[in-house]
């Protein structure tokens, strides 16, 4: 079956993934946890199709070198650095043969986190799973929105989580920006620091894409098979906005029925 033409030209989709776990009730990244059943799904439906996951490393290889890129690259990536990736997201790629990255936020390795109370890995963990093939960046050291920072704030967020994860003996080549957010001022804090850095907009990677505001698409926790397929060949699910358009529809009509505008 063959859903999708892969372009003759490599583009390279960046999945967004966060917490890989049981969903949590009352948290505010409950919208943020995909199952480990249906992560596994995710992973091997991308098998099956005859994607190769990538590191960004190996994807700054090819923009450089023009070399060492698979024929249906597509990267995985998960911000944050939760205890369940380990337990439940990389050993599962592992076994299809998947490589991956992981974003850290330094002060809070082997903590857990102040907005929902999940632990995190610790750096034992990170450096025995970049031991395997998986790399390790930053994502800073306090996870702060960076474009409302000082200036020297900012800095000392980046290259302070470089320094951090660079004592440990890893060495990051790349970053990723907390919650997508970033601007000129930033993207210039970044430069020198790290080979490349990631944003939360949409599409897909080419060589001609600014290596220091690459593209990524964030799975969602009732992503189908559909929509992983769509994600990995167009950076992007419509169904998405299909998804938003009903829930839009749904609640303008709840309020119409309220003003006894539609019958009930």
């Amino acid at each position: 079956m063959r859903l999708f033409v892969q372009p003759t030209i490599p583009h390279l989709a960046v999945l967004l993934y966060h917490h890989i776990g049981d969903p949590k009730l009352g948290t505010e990244h409950l919208a943020l946890t995909v199952t480990p059943s249906r992560f596994r799904r995710h992973v091997r439906w991308l098998h099956w199709r005859g994607y190769t996951a990538i590191t960004p490393t190996q994807w700054h290889t090819w923009c450089t070198t023009g070399k060492g890129l698979p024929r249906k690259p597509i990267m995985f990536t998960f911000d944050d650095a939760y205890a369940d990736i380990a337990k439940h997201a990389l050993p599962v790629l592992d076994h299809f043969g998947f490589r991956a990255a992981v974003f850290v936020i330094t002060a809070q390795v082997g903590d857990v986190t102040s907005w929902d109370g999940l632990p995190m890995m610790t750096m034992q963990e990170l450096q025995h799973w970049a031991a395997h093939g998986v790399e390790i960046g930053a994502h800073t050291r306090t996870h702060p929105d960076l474009t409302a920072l000082p200036d020297s704030a900012a800095t000392a967020e980046i290259t302070g989580s470089k320094e951090d994860l660079s004592k440990a003996g890893l060495r990051p080549l790349s970053f990723a920006y907390p919650y997508g957010f970033f601007n000129d001022g930033i993207r210039n804090s970044v430069n020198g620091v790290f080979q490349l850095a990631f944003t939360c907009e949409e599409g897909l990677n080419s060589h001609g894409t600014d290596p220091l505001l690459l593209k990524r698409t964030m799975v969602h926790p009732n992503d189908t098979l559909l929509d992983i397929e769509f994600r990995a060949a167009r950076g992007s699910s419509p169904l998405d906005w299909f998804r938003q358009h009903i829930r839009m529809r749904s609640r303008l009509a709840n309020v119409l029925r309220r003003l006894k505008l539609l019958p009930r």
